[in-house]
């Protein structure tokens, strides 16, 4: 996750509803062996393949199991309105990182999931990560720009200046 960039700004990526607060980053996988070049929160441009990041951030729910459940929203032939893309059984994540890779194929509204069991053993949604998937763009982690923006503006005044101090010498000669 190369692309990281320290875009987010303090709140960016967290979601503090439900049983316990996490940090999402979601990393669209490009095509080759290109690293992904940035993360996102709850949108991201196109669909395809993504690596997804979360972060539990207290110790007391790495010693909890937890289920993962991505779901597509706006099924109407299924059980819930929604279709089951990926289910990952429950696990401890002690080193407090959860890594979910997946395909998310059609544009749209996804939900990832964490499960959990209450205290009379009846699987429940711990937390809801909304996804969107499509309409472009996907930077919406704040106006903030990263590494590969700054290098690109630079680049370009550099090549801007060049090319002005040039013609600005054959002009004088």
């Amino acid at each position: 996750m190369l692309a990281h960039e320290g875009h987010h700004d303090a709140g960016g990526c967290k979601i503090e509803e439900g049983d316990f607060p996490v940090t999402v980053s979601v990393y669209e996988v490009p095509e080759g062996n290109i690293p992904p070049m940035h993360s996102y929160c709850n949108h991201i441009p196109d669909a395809g393949k993504i690596n997804m990041t979360v972060e539990l951030s207290d110790s007391q729910t790495r010693e909890v199991p937890i289920a993962v459940r991505v779901l597509m929203e706006g099924h109407e032939n299924s059980d819930h309105g929604a279709h089951e893309v990926l289910y990952m059984p429950a696990e401890k994540y002690s080193s407090g990182i959860i890594v979910v890779a997946t395909n998310l194929e059609h544009l749209g509204q996804y939900t990832v999931q964490l499960e959990t069991e209450d205290s009379a053993g009846k699987v429940k949604t711990a937390v809801k990560i909304p996804v969107h998937v499509g309409g472009g763009g996907g930077h919406d982690h704040g106006s903030n720009f990263g590494m590969l923006e700054i290098i690109l503006l630079a680049v370009v005044a550099g090549v801007g200046t060049f090319i002005f101090m040039r013609s600005k010498k054959a002009a004088n000669a």
